[in-house]
């Protein structure tokens, strides 16, 4: 045994080699010794001087119940007050029919409950009618007043002289309200224009409200409020009778003048202390007086005196023997953290001067990294808005975002607005520039454009497309109007052009787009924009194009509105390797071309457009080829010869979607897609079900993570936006097509009404039945 508790004293140790620990248990040594000396002090010397305090504390805690009540009570007052003279209770309720004038009826109704709830402090509230046939209102209905006892109790409040007061009658009205209501009420008296009483407002208080609000803080103690009339208010519902201290209290309290301090009164041997005071309500003098046996008050002092001074003894010697294993516990931390931070492992004199060292050391690397980071984000910034503006950021939800944009520094909530700009001329600037300097002339006039936007306080930022155009992303306050907008943006406009005139010696063509409120349109805004200066006069060499001021008619005319929609399900097919959806969807878009009635050359226009995102799934999959990339040019220029739409949608099937159908078939795992295509079956078929990434890919026997990253891969949607997406388009075709109710949609794709409502708004920007609304009135108008 001695052999045992030798080597578990040694692994407690008595090897002080730390600084830090050596000192802690002298620390712990020392701190014990003061706590015997503070219980003889706190027992011997200051006892009366606590009792004082406490005595002052119990004082300034009745004064607050005091302003507590004061407060209570004139707010019911206010609040009755309130709504007898604003909320149409007038001589219009003297006569009041209960048959015809519903409409007041149902006002008195939603009145009476809005007071008795405005308040936890009100119990009951009633409105007396004293005509032919008096009734009584509540919250809960009317009722008819028949007896004649019971009719005297509600006419004696019409006889006061005051309009509003505090009435201890108020249960002798009703016998059955005394075991629920507190023996005091407020009554308003409604009056006609003859000035005569004619009604009542009459305000129950809460009994246990009330009693909670007079309580005592001490369980002997008692407390009371005396009012109208000499009436006594109990802190105890149950007590109905003052006691005998209590009446010698009040009539000790009475006749004290001047100010009125707390004092000290005997009854039977036994010391109470006793504070009073006293406020004035609507003309009625009021006594608040709080009893308390001051041996309540001071017990705890001299109790907790005593318990102190055993507790420090025993705790004196307990801390002696706990220091040493205190001291090792209290040090673990301090030696986790030391061998973390030590690279050679080595104990040192001083821990904490080598923990302050090594931490300036990492709070100097951290600064380095956030200086880099500083240097970084314009970099970052205009590469988000760049994948913004070319719509690679479309599954991305509003919410996300606003996010993205508050961590690149933007301000949240803010007015869009997008400035496309375009030179033109390099080819006249043979002494200047030469062939292929595009690049540096766009650098040199975003260097321009950067610099007006500082000096006109113009807040936004500037994409930089290396081929003689620029894109400004420019964010304003929600606050500034849309006449300021305009005059700040165009006087921009007109500032660039003149000075890249005079710098870079360009021609500039600046096209204004429509302001927005969300980040999921500025991708389409943004092609909208660049699209517009295809409108341009050839004789005009300096335009500033604003979207929302050209003639709507000449748009219709000489723009064709591209298929996005179509665009982007052409490529989703052809991602997925589902060459009949592919062809089924080309079929598709150039039909809705053709239907547009537009000429030849828009269509192909929207066919070199088709072309380019298709080839751009190409290079995405690496089908780096000579089918694919060397022969891109010969691909464009096939295309570009064709002028018959019918031989452009088949050479599209021939030359471009089956080709590369079949390239992204031989270069993906052929089991990854079929994983895939039946993942999204199952979702198809099942979408109204719980569904989760795991179950699914619990089914194809694949970790979660592997599904996600294929399915994100082949499908090219996040697996829940694109369950949210089947979910919605189902709700949305349920509303277009049938009656069914939106609450009975949400069940049935598998949303609870609340959320669906949300996130249907959320991606459509309105509600389910504004949805349906708009679009069976289309339906009904093309029919």
């Amino acid at each position: 045994m001695r052999n045992l508790f030798g080597k578990r004293f040694a692994n407690y140790n008595l090897q002080f080699n730390g600084h830090y620990r050596r000192n802690l248990i002298a620390f712990l040594l020392i701190t014990s010794l003061p706590g015997i000396l503070i219980g003889i002090i706190l027992f011997f010397v200051s006892k009366s001087q606590m009792e004082k305090e406490l005595q002052t504390v119990h004082q300034n805690h009745l004064y607050k119940t005091i302003d507590s009540i004061q407060e209570q009570f004139s707010y019911v007052e206010y609040l009755l007050t309130n709504w007898a003279t604003n909320v149409n209770f007038g001589e219009n309720y003297e006569n009041i029919d209960l048959k015809n004038d519903y409409k007041e009826v149902r006002q008195i109704y939603k009145t009476l409950l809005y007071i008795e709830n405005s308040n936890p402090f009100i119990g009951h509230v009633e409105l007396f009618i004293n005509q032919e046939r008096p009734l009584v209102f509540s919250k809960s209905g009317y009722r008819f007043i028949n007896g004649t006892k019971s009719l005297h109790s509600y006419q004696q409040f019409l006889s006061s002289d005051n309009t509003l007061f505090w009435s201890p009658a108020l249960l002798e009205v009703e016998r059955g309200y005394k075991k629920r209501y507190a023996p005091l009420g407020l009554v308003h008296n409604l009056t006609n224009r003859s000035f005569t009483s004619y009604g009542s407002i009459l305000v129950y208080l809460d009994r246990d409200k009330l009693a909670e609000l007079l309580k005592s803080p001490y369980e002997d103690g008692s407390v009371f409020l005396i009012g109208y009339q000499n009436h006594w208010v109990f802190a105890d519902p149950k007590q109905t009778k003052p006691s005998k201290l209590e009446k010698a209290i009040y009539n000790e309290i009475k006749g004290k003048k001047g100010k009125r301090k707390p004092f000290l009164f005997q009854l039977d041997k036994m010391e109470y202390a006793v504070t009073y005071d006293s406020f004035s309500r609507l003309g009625d003098q009021w006594y608040y007086v709080s009893i308390a046996p001051l041996s309540t008050i001071t017990a705890p002092v001299v109790f907790i005196s005593k318990v102190f001074i055993i507790l420090c003894s025993a705790l004196l010697f307990a801390a002696i023997l706990l220091s040493l294993f205190a001291s090792k516990k209290l040090y673990t931390p301090i030696e986790t953290l030391l061998g973390k931070i030590n690279d050679g492992g080595k104990t040192t004199k001083n821990e904490f001067d080598f923990i302050e060292s090594r931490w300036n050391h990492l709070s100097n690397e951290s600064e380095d990294l956030r200086s880099r980071l500083e240097r970084q984000l314009p970099d970052l910034r205009e590469g988000f808005l760049l994948q913004l503006f070319q719509g690679y950021l479309h599954p991305f939800t509003e919410k996300e975002l606003q996010e993205r944009m508050l961590h690149f520094g933007w301000k949240k909530e803010q007015k869009y607005l997008i400035l496309f700009v375009q030179l033109f001329g390099l080819s006249k600037l043979q002494g200047k520039f030469l062939e292929g300097d595009e690049g540096l002339v766009t650098f040199l006039a975003g260097n321009v454009t950067k610099e007006l936007m500082h000096q006109l306080d113009v807040a936004g930022q500037i994409i930089n497309f290396h081929d003689l155009s620029l894109g400004l992303f420019i964010a304003i306050p929600q606050e500034e109007s849309k006449e300021e907008i305009e005059t700040k943006i165009h006087r921009l406009s007109e500032t660039m052009i003149t000075s890249i005139n005079e710098i870079c010696r360009m021609d500039v063509v600046i096209g204004v787009s429509r302001m927005t409120n969300s980040l999921k349109e500025i991708h389409p805004i943004f092609e909208e924009t660049k699209n517009s200066l295809s409108l341009r006069k050839w004789k005009d060499y300096n335009q500033i194009i604003e979207i929302e001021k050209m003639d709507h008619l000449f748009l219709e005319k000489n723009k064709i509105e591209f298929p996005f929609d179509i665009e982007k399900e052409i490529t989703q097919a052809i991602r997925l390797r589902n060459e009949e959806e592919a062809i089924k969807r080309l079929d598709s878009f150039f039909l809705i071309l053709s239907e547009k009635n537009v000429s030849t050359a828009m269509i192909k226009q929207s066919a070199l457009q088709l072309l380019g995102s298709i080839h751009q799934i190409a290079l995405q999959a690496g089908l780096m080829d000579e089918n694919i990339v060397n022969e891109g040019v010969q691909l464009y220029k096939q295309l570009f010869e064709l002028n018959d739409p019918v031989e452009m949608r088949l050479w599209f099937e021939t030359k471009v979607v089956c080709s590369i159908i079949k390239e992204l078939s031989q270069k993906q795992d052929q089991r990854m897609r079929i994983v895939v295509e039946e993942v999204i079956h199952y979702l198809q078929e099942n979408y109204m079900k719980d569904i989760s990434l795991d179950y699914c890919a619990d089914q194809v026997h694949l970790h979660p993570t592997i599904l996600s990253r294929v399915f994100k891969e082949v499908s090219g949607w996040n697996f829940i936006d694109f369950l949210t997406n089947i979910r919605l388009m189902k709700a949305k075709e349920l509303l277009i097509k049938t009656d069914t109710k939106i609450n009975q949609i949400a069940n049935h794709i598998g949303y609870k009404p609340s959320y669906f409502n949300r996130l249907f708004k959320k991606s459509e920007g309105i509600t389910p039945s504004e949805f349906r609304k708009v679009n069976q009135e289309k339906e009904s108008f093309i029919l």
